[in-house]
């Protein structure tokens, strides 16, 4: 059809349609694969603490990937050991556990990871 002096040059609406879905589904695919892989991937785990803060509370930290420092929080009844730690300057009391041991814990918990600001 000519119109002003265009050319206007019809499509198939139903083809645009059905491509701009499979567009759609592309872009869904591809970051649902990103995130996949985000998740999924291998992660170094080192320099791992634990400190109380009251006989009830637990907190880990640890470093992820040399630069990233993340924290656990432990809530339970833990004042047996509480009472055999040791307090530091600060006032908190340090945790005596064996690094494999807060490692272990660590992967336990990998889901209430959060990181520190």
């Amino acid at each position: 059809m000519i119109e002003n002096g265009k050319l206007i040059v019809r499509g198939n609406t139903i083809m645009v349609w059905i491509g701009k879905q499979i567009e759609k589904f592309g872009v869904f695919i591809n970051s649902w694969g990103s995130n996949m892989v985000i998740k999924n991937k291998t992660r170094v785990v080192t320099n791992p603490t634990a400190k109380f803060c009251n006989p009830f509370t637990i907190i880990i930290g640890f470093t992820v990937d040399n630069s990233d420092k993340y924290q656990i929080v432990l809530q339970g009844d833990y004042k047996e050991r509480y009472k055999e730690s040791v307090k530091d300057n600060s006032g908190d009391s340090i945790l005596d556990m064996k690094e494999e041991e807060l490692l272990i814990t660590i992967n336990e918990h990998k889901l209430e990871w959060f990181k520190k600001d």
